[in-house]
Protein backbone atom coordinates (compact mmCIF):
# COMPACT_ATOMS: atom_id res chain seq x y z
CA UNK A 1 0.00 0.00 0.00
CA UNK A 2 1.37 3.20 -0.95
CA UNK A 3 2.37 5.85 2.00
CA UNK A 4 -0.21 8.66 2.13
CA UNK A 5 1.44 11.48 4.14
CA UNK A 6 0.07 12.76 7.17
CA UNK A 7 -0.90 16.42 7.17
CA UNK A 8 -2.06 18.26 10.67
CA UNK A 9 -3.61 21.81 10.65
CA UNK A 10 -3.97 23.54 13.67
CA UNK A 11 -6.04 26.44 14.84
CA UNK A 12 -7.60 27.45 17.85
CA UNK A 13 -11.31 28.55 15.86
CA UNK A 14 -13.21 25.59 15.57
CA UNK A 15 -15.46 26.82 12.77
CA UNK A 16 -11.59 27.49 10.51
CA UNK A 17 -10.71 23.65 11.45
CA UNK A 18 -13.95 22.94 9.74
CA UNK A 19 -13.87 24.91 6.99
CA UNK A 20 -10.34 23.53 6.45
CA UNK A 21 -11.90 20.18 6.43
CA UNK A 22 -14.70 20.61 4.22
CA UNK A 23 -12.47 22.67 2.06
CA UNK A 24 -9.69 19.49 1.32
CA UNK A 25 -11.84 16.75 1.85
CA UNK A 26 -10.95 16.14 -1.69
CA UNK A 27 -7.88 15.44 -0.67
CA UNK A 28 -8.64 12.32 1.04
CA UNK A 29 -7.80 9.47 -1.22
CA UNK A 30 -4.04 11.67 -1.35
CA UNK A 31 -3.57 12.89 2.39
CA UNK A 32 -4.14 11.57 5.73
CA UNK A 33 -5.36 14.66 7.37
CA UNK A 34 -5.91 15.67 11.40
CA UNK A 35 -7.25 18.66 13.07
CA UNK A 36 -5.96 20.04 16.66
CA UNK A 37 -7.58 22.78 18.25
CA UNK A 38 -4.83 25.06 19.47
CA UNK A 39 -0.90 24.05 19.83
CA UNK A 40 -1.29 21.14 23.19
CA UNK A 41 -3.48 19.39 20.88
CA UNK A 42 -1.59 19.74 17.81
CA UNK A 43 1.73 17.98 20.05
CA UNK A 44 -0.56 15.32 21.21
CA UNK A 45 -1.16 14.45 18.08
CA UNK A 46 2.50 14.45 16.75
CA UNK A 47 3.44 12.25 20.29
CA UNK A 48 0.97 9.55 18.72
CA UNK A 49 1.98 9.41 14.97
CA UNK A 50 4.96 11.78 12.71
CA UNK A 51 3.56 14.29 10.42
CA UNK A 52 4.56 15.26 7.16
CA UNK A 53 3.50 18.52 7.30
CA UNK A 54 2.25 21.23 10.12
CA UNK A 55 0.40 24.16 9.02
CA UNK A 56 -0.54 26.42 11.60
CA UNK A 57 -2.02 29.39 12.32
CA UNK A 58 0.05 32.15 14.16
CA UNK A 59 -2.21 33.88 16.90
CA UNK A 60 -3.61 31.26 19.25
CA UNK A 61 -4.31 31.45 23.14
CA UNK A 62 -1.97 29.28 25.08
CA UNK A 63 0.81 28.90 22.73
CA UNK A 64 1.12 30.56 19.31
CA UNK A 65 2.29 29.41 15.84
CA UNK A 66 5.67 30.23 16.32
CA UNK A 67 5.80 28.71 19.85
CA UNK A 68 4.31 25.97 18.50
CA UNK A 69 6.41 25.25 15.49
CA UNK A 70 10.10 25.99 17.34
CA UNK A 71 8.88 22.56 19.69
CA UNK A 72 8.06 21.06 16.30
CA UNK A 73 11.21 21.61 14.97
CA UNK A 74 12.81 19.51 18.21
CA UNK A 75 10.69 17.19 18.20
CA UNK A 76 10.19 16.12 14.51
CA UNK A 77 13.08 17.88 12.49
CA UNK A 78 12.12 16.29 9.17
CA UNK A 79 8.12 17.86 9.28
CA UNK A 80 7.60 20.59 7.08
CA UNK A 81 6.00 23.90 8.20
CA UNK A 82 3.35 26.60 7.14
CA UNK A 83 1.96 29.03 8.94
CA UNK A 84 -1.18 30.38 8.00
CA UNK A 85 -2.53 33.48 9.67
CA UNK A 86 -4.28 36.57 8.43
CA UNK A 87 -3.34 38.85 11.25
CA UNK A 88 0.68 38.89 11.45
CA UNK A 89 2.20 42.40 11.93
CA UNK A 90 5.32 42.18 9.74
CA UNK A 91 7.80 41.74 12.60
CA UNK A 92 6.12 38.59 13.43
CA UNK A 93 6.60 37.58 10.11
CA UNK A 94 9.97 38.00 10.11
CA UNK A 95 10.06 35.99 13.27
CA UNK A 96 8.05 33.26 12.10
CA UNK A 97 9.78 33.26 9.01
CA UNK A 98 12.81 31.94 10.66
CA UNK A 99 10.85 28.38 12.22
CA UNK A 100 8.26 28.32 8.99
CA UNK A 101 8.98 26.83 5.57
CA UNK A 102 6.35 28.60 3.81
CA UNK A 103 3.67 31.80 4.76
CA UNK A 104 -0.08 31.35 3.55
CA UNK A 105 -1.96 34.73 4.54
CA UNK A 106 -5.58 33.94 5.22
CA UNK A 107 -8.11 33.81 3.51
CA UNK A 108 -6.56 31.14 1.15
CA UNK A 109 -7.77 28.68 -1.33
CA UNK A 110 -7.78 25.03 -1.73
CA UNK A 111 -5.40 25.58 -4.54
CA UNK A 112 -3.16 27.66 -2.58
CA UNK A 113 -3.22 25.05 0.22
CA UNK A 114 -2.70 22.18 -1.49
CA UNK A 115 0.06 23.68 -3.91
CA UNK A 116 2.39 24.72 -0.88
CA UNK A 117 1.78 21.70 0.94
CA UNK A 118 2.55 19.16 -2.76
CA UNK A 119 5.61 21.86 -3.17
CA UNK A 120 6.85 21.03 0.31
CA UNK A 121 5.99 17.27 -0.19
CA UNK A 122 7.87 16.87 -3.09
CA UNK A 123 11.07 18.85 -1.76
CA UNK A 124 11.26 16.63 1.48
CA UNK A 125 11.17 13.18 -1.35
CA UNK A 126 14.94 11.93 -1.21
CA UNK A 127 16.47 10.89 -4.57
CA UNK A 128 17.91 7.77 -2.23
CA UNK A 129 15.72 4.74 -1.51
CA UNK A 130 16.40 5.15 2.16
CA UNK A 131 14.71 8.34 2.73
CA UNK A 132 17.51 8.71 5.68
CA UNK A 133 18.07 12.62 4.64
CA UNK A 134 14.85 14.09 5.22
CA UNK A 135 15.60 15.81 8.68
CA UNK A 136 19.30 17.17 7.45
CA UNK A 137 16.96 19.78 5.36
CA UNK A 138 13.98 19.77 7.14
CA UNK A 139 15.76 20.64 10.73
CA UNK A 140 17.95 23.39 9.57
CA UNK A 141 17.10 27.21 10.45
CA UNK A 142 20.14 29.07 10.03
CA UNK A 143 23.77 27.97 8.23
CA UNK A 144 27.45 28.76 9.05
CA UNK A 145 28.88 32.19 8.05
CA UNK A 146 32.88 32.72 8.10
CA UNK A 147 33.53 34.75 11.19
CA UNK A 148 35.26 37.50 9.28
CA UNK A 149 32.11 37.55 6.59
CA UNK A 150 29.57 37.82 9.20
CA UNK A 151 31.44 40.75 10.89
CA UNK A 152 31.94 42.82 7.97
CA UNK A 153 27.95 42.38 7.70
CA UNK A 154 27.64 43.46 11.11
CA UNK A 155 29.68 46.73 10.54
CA UNK A 156 27.47 47.67 7.12
CA UNK A 157 24.06 46.89 8.97
CA UNK A 158 25.62 49.26 11.51
CA UNK A 159 24.62 52.37 9.21
CA UNK A 160 21.21 52.75 9.36
CA UNK A 161 21.21 54.54 5.78
CA UNK A 162 22.73 51.59 3.97
CA UNK A 163 21.28 50.95 1.09
CA UNK A 164 20.15 47.34 -0.19
CA UNK A 165 22.71 46.97 -2.77
CA UNK A 166 25.67 48.13 -0.19
CA UNK A 167 24.30 44.95 1.91
CA UNK A 168 23.84 42.78 -1.58
CA UNK A 169 27.45 43.04 -1.92
CA UNK A 170 28.31 41.45 1.02
CA UNK A 171 25.96 38.81 1.23
CA UNK A 172 26.75 37.82 -2.71
CA UNK A 173 30.15 36.41 -1.06
CA UNK A 174 28.47 34.46 1.93
CA UNK A 175 26.26 31.61 0.53
CA UNK A 176 25.14 30.92 3.56
CA UNK A 177 23.51 34.12 4.20
CA UNK A 178 22.95 34.89 0.98
CA UNK A 179 20.36 31.64 1.17
CA UNK A 180 18.37 32.86 4.20
CA UNK A 181 17.82 35.95 2.66
CA UNK A 182 16.61 34.37 -0.34
CA UNK A 183 14.40 31.93 1.73
CA UNK A 184 12.97 34.96 4.17
CA UNK A 185 11.82 36.79 1.00
CA UNK A 186 10.35 33.46 -0.86
CA UNK A 187 9.03 31.82 1.73
CA UNK A 188 6.81 34.98 2.95
CA UNK A 189 3.28 36.58 1.47
CA UNK A 190 5.60 39.35 0.17
CA UNK A 191 6.63 38.07 -3.18
CA UNK A 192 2.95 37.43 -4.35
CA UNK A 193 3.88 33.85 -5.64
CA UNK A 194 6.92 35.02 -7.41
CA UNK A 195 10.23 33.41 -7.07
CA UNK A 196 13.27 35.57 -6.33
CA UNK A 197 16.89 35.06 -7.18
CA UNK A 198 17.96 37.92 -6.92
CA UNK A 199 20.09 38.66 -2.99
CA UNK A 200 19.77 42.28 -3.42
CA UNK A 201 16.15 42.39 -4.83
CA UNK A 202 14.88 40.35 -1.60
CA UNK A 203 16.75 42.62 0.83
CA UNK A 204 15.33 45.42 -0.92
CA UNK A 205 11.63 43.71 -0.53
CA UNK A 206 12.22 42.90 2.91
CA UNK A 207 13.40 45.94 4.00
CA UNK A 208 17.15 47.09 5.12
CA UNK A 209 16.02 47.16 8.97
CA UNK A 210 13.98 43.59 8.84
CA UNK A 211 17.53 42.41 7.74
CA UNK A 212 19.21 44.32 10.23
CA UNK A 213 16.75 42.78 12.89
CA UNK A 214 16.81 39.73 11.59
CA UNK A 215 20.43 39.39 11.64
CA UNK A 216 21.02 41.12 15.05
CA UNK A 217 18.05 39.54 16.46
CA UNK A 218 16.75 36.35 15.03
CA UNK A 219 19.36 34.83 14.98
CA UNK A 220 19.41 34.16 11.18
CA UNK A 221 22.83 33.11 10.91
CA UNK A 222 24.99 31.65 13.12
CA UNK A 223 28.94 31.59 13.50
CA UNK A 224 31.12 29.07 11.43
CA UNK A 225 33.37 28.02 15.14
CA UNK A 226 29.74 27.72 16.86
CA UNK A 227 28.43 24.46 15.73
CA UNK A 228 30.42 23.08 12.73
CA UNK A 229 33.36 20.87 13.45
CA UNK A 230 35.84 21.35 11.02
CA UNK A 231 38.76 23.34 10.13
CA UNK A 232 38.32 26.81 9.25
CA UNK A 233 40.19 26.59 5.95
CA UNK A 234 37.21 24.22 4.71
CA UNK A 235 34.99 27.15 5.02
CA UNK A 236 37.54 29.53 3.30
CA UNK A 237 37.98 27.51 0.75
CA UNK A 238 34.13 26.27 -0.20
CA UNK A 239 33.31 30.02 -0.05
CA UNK A 240 36.32 30.85 -2.47
CA UNK A 241 34.99 28.10 -5.38
CA UNK A 242 30.97 29.45 -4.47
CA UNK A 243 31.67 32.74 -5.53
CA UNK A 244 34.26 31.62 -8.23
CA UNK A 245 31.99 29.76 -9.79
CA UNK A 246 28.80 32.02 -9.34
CA UNK A 247 30.86 34.74 -11.29
CA UNK A 248 31.85 31.91 -14.15
CA UNK A 249 28.27 30.84 -14.35
CA UNK A 250 27.53 34.31 -14.66
CA UNK A 251 29.46 35.22 -17.78
CA UNK A 252 28.87 31.51 -19.13
CA UNK A 253 24.47 32.48 -19.15
CA UNK A 254 25.58 35.84 -20.75
CA UNK A 255 22.36 36.58 -22.81
CA UNK A 256 20.59 33.41 -22.01
CA UNK A 257 16.96 33.15 -20.43
CA UNK A 258 18.51 32.21 -17.16
CA UNK A 259 20.96 34.42 -17.03
CA UNK A 260 19.12 35.90 -14.03
CA UNK A 261 19.76 33.31 -11.91
CA UNK A 262 23.02 32.28 -12.73
CA UNK A 263 24.82 33.79 -10.33
CA UNK A 264 22.80 32.64 -7.28
CA UNK A 265 23.02 29.40 -8.67
CA UNK A 266 26.50 29.37 -8.83
CA UNK A 267 26.83 30.68 -5.42
CA UNK A 268 24.75 28.49 -3.72
CA UNK A 269 25.32 25.15 -5.54
CA UNK A 270 27.36 23.77 -2.34
CA UNK A 271 25.26 24.69 0.27
CA UNK A 272 24.26 21.34 1.05
CA UNK A 273 28.20 21.03 2.34
CA UNK A 274 27.09 23.66 5.12
CA UNK A 275 23.81 21.68 5.21
CA UNK A 276 25.41 18.41 6.41
CA UNK A 277 27.60 20.58 8.47
CA UNK A 278 25.09 21.75 10.43
CA UNK A 279 22.83 18.57 10.90
CA UNK A 280 25.37 16.09 11.06
CA UNK A 281 28.74 18.00 12.50
CA UNK A 282 30.58 14.98 13.52
CA UNK A 283 29.71 12.62 10.79
CA UNK A 284 30.45 15.10 8.31
CA UNK A 285 33.75 16.54 9.84
CA UNK A 286 34.79 12.46 9.78
CA UNK A 287 33.63 12.42 6.31
CA UNK A 288 35.47 15.90 4.90
CA UNK A 289 38.63 14.48 7.05
CA UNK A 290 38.78 11.15 5.22
CA UNK A 291 37.77 12.42 1.85
CA UNK A 292 40.76 15.08 2.35
CA UNK A 293 43.63 13.12 3.56
CA UNK A 294 42.38 10.99 -0.28
CA UNK A 295 42.79 13.79 -2.02
CA UNK A 296 46.23 15.21 -0.45
CA UNK A 297 47.36 11.20 -1.05
CA UNK A 298 46.31 11.55 -4.24
CA UNK A 299 47.98 15.05 -5.13
CA UNK A 300 50.92 13.94 -4.16
CA UNK A 301 51.19 11.16 -6.68
CA UNK A 302 50.38 13.40 -9.53
CA UNK A 303 53.26 13.08 -12.01
CA UNK A 304 53.15 12.77 -15.87
CA UNK A 305 54.91 9.10 -15.07
CA UNK A 306 51.57 8.39 -12.79
CA UNK A 307 48.90 9.44 -14.78
CA UNK A 308 47.18 6.19 -13.89
CA UNK A 309 47.08 6.74 -9.97
CA UNK A 310 43.88 5.32 -8.92
CA UNK A 311 41.91 8.41 -7.92
CA UNK A 312 40.83 9.66 -4.70
CA UNK A 313 37.14 9.01 -3.80
CA UNK A 314 34.37 12.28 -4.84
CA UNK A 315 32.99 13.37 -1.75
CA UNK A 316 29.63 12.49 -2.91
CA UNK A 317 30.64 8.90 -2.51
CA UNK A 318 31.68 8.69 0.91
CA UNK A 319 28.57 10.82 1.82
CA UNK A 320 26.53 8.25 0.37
CA UNK A 321 28.57 4.93 1.79
CA UNK A 322 28.33 6.82 5.35
CA UNK A 323 25.19 9.25 5.28
CA UNK A 324 22.82 7.55 2.35
CA UNK A 325 22.68 11.01 0.80
CA UNK A 326 24.49 13.52 -0.64
CA UNK A 327 25.90 17.32 -0.20
CA UNK A 328 23.72 17.58 -3.81
CA UNK A 329 20.88 16.10 -1.91
CA UNK A 330 21.08 17.93 0.83
CA UNK A 331 21.14 21.15 -0.27
CA UNK A 332 18.67 20.91 -3.55
CA UNK A 333 16.62 19.78 -0.85
CA UNK A 334 17.15 22.78 1.59
CA UNK A 335 17.13 25.16 -1.26
CA UNK A 336 13.35 23.71 -2.48
CA UNK A 337 12.06 23.98 0.81
CA UNK A 338 13.39 27.45 1.37
CA UNK A 339 11.13 28.01 -1.57
CA UNK A 340 14.01 28.97 -3.95
CA UNK A 341 13.54 28.94 -7.91
CA UNK A 342 13.29 25.50 -9.56
CA UNK A 343 16.52 25.82 -11.80
CA UNK A 344 18.61 26.67 -8.95
CA UNK A 345 17.11 23.89 -7.00
CA UNK A 346 17.96 22.07 -9.97
CA UNK A 347 21.81 23.49 -10.48
CA UNK A 348 22.50 22.12 -6.72
CA UNK A 349 21.15 18.78 -7.30
CA UNK A 350 23.14 18.67 -10.42
CA UNK A 351 26.18 20.00 -9.74
CA UNK A 352 28.21 17.05 -9.63
CA UNK A 353 28.20 15.36 -12.99
CA UNK A 354 29.86 12.33 -14.53
CA UNK A 355 30.67 13.55 -17.41
CA UNK A 356 31.50 17.40 -17.88
CA UNK A 357 29.63 19.41 -19.73
CA UNK A 358 31.08 21.08 -22.82
CA UNK A 359 28.66 23.80 -23.24
CA UNK A 360 25.94 25.77 -21.34
CA UNK A 361 22.62 24.86 -22.49
CA UNK A 362 20.35 25.31 -19.37
CA UNK A 363 20.91 26.59 -16.04
CA UNK A 364 22.17 23.52 -14.45
CA UNK A 365 25.29 22.83 -17.26
CA UNK A 366 26.29 26.26 -17.01
CA UNK A 367 26.64 25.78 -13.46
CA UNK A 368 28.28 22.19 -13.46
CA UNK A 369 30.49 23.19 -16.12
CA UNK A 370 31.78 26.66 -14.22
CA UNK A 371 31.71 24.38 -10.85
CA UNK A 372 34.26 21.98 -12.96
CA UNK A 373 36.62 24.60 -14.57
CA UNK A 374 37.18 26.29 -11.02
CA UNK A 375 38.54 23.29 -9.30
CA UNK A 376 40.39 22.38 -11.47
CA UNK A 377 42.17 26.05 -11.57
CA UNK A 378 41.65 26.51 -7.66
CA UNK A 379 41.23 22.32 -6.37
CA UNK A 380 38.44 19.78 -5.40
CA UNK A 381 35.78 21.00 -2.75
CA UNK A 382 34.23 17.73 -3.58
CA UNK A 383 35.28 16.45 -6.62
CA UNK A 384 38.21 13.81 -6.79
CA UNK A 385 42.03 13.73 -7.12
CA UNK A 386 44.06 13.62 -9.59
CA UNK A 387 42.87 17.11 -11.04
CA UNK A 388 43.34 16.77 -14.52
CA UNK A 389 44.55 19.77 -16.76
CA UNK A 390 41.03 21.49 -17.84
CA UNK A 391 40.83 20.69 -21.39
CA UNK A 392 39.03 23.35 -23.14
CA UNK A 393 39.07 21.71 -26.40
CA UNK A 394 35.91 19.72 -26.46
CA UNK A 395 34.01 22.68 -25.41
CA UNK A 396 31.69 25.07 -27.10
CA UNK A 397 33.78 28.54 -28.93
CA UNK A 398 31.44 30.35 -26.49
CA UNK A 399 32.12 28.18 -23.88
CA UNK A 400 36.19 27.90 -24.24
CA UNK A 401 35.94 32.13 -25.16
CA UNK A 402 34.49 32.37 -21.80
CA UNK A 403 36.54 29.98 -19.43
CA UNK A 404 39.78 31.30 -20.91
CA UNK A 405 38.80 34.92 -20.48
CA UNK A 406 37.89 34.02 -16.58
CA UNK A 407 41.10 32.35 -15.63
CA UNK A 408 43.18 35.24 -17.49
CA UNK A 409 41.83 37.35 -15.46
CA UNK A 410 42.62 35.62 -11.94
CA UNK A 411 46.33 35.61 -13.47
CA UNK A 412 48.14 38.11 -10.88
CA UNK A 413 48.66 41.68 -13.52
Amino acid sequence: MTHKPHILFVDDEQRILDGLRRMLRGRRDRWDMSFANGGIDALAVLAERHCDVVVSDFRMPEMDGAALLEKVRTASPDTARIILSGQTSADNIMRVMTLAHQFINKPATADQLIEAIEYLLGAQVSTTATGENLGDASGVTSLPSPPALLAELLSVLDDEQVSASSIGKVVQTDPAVAAKILHLANSSAMTAGQRLSDVTQAIALLGTNNVRGLVLLHDIVTAFADRVHLPMSWMESLNAHSVQTAQLAGRLSANRPWSAQSFTAGLLHEVGQLVLATSRPDEFGIIIATWQRATAAAAASETPQTADVTASPALCELELAELHTSHAEAGASLLSLWGLPAGIVDAAARHVTADMPTTAVDLSSAVALAHAAVEAHLGPVCGARPTRPFDDEPLGAIERTVIQRWRSSLQPE
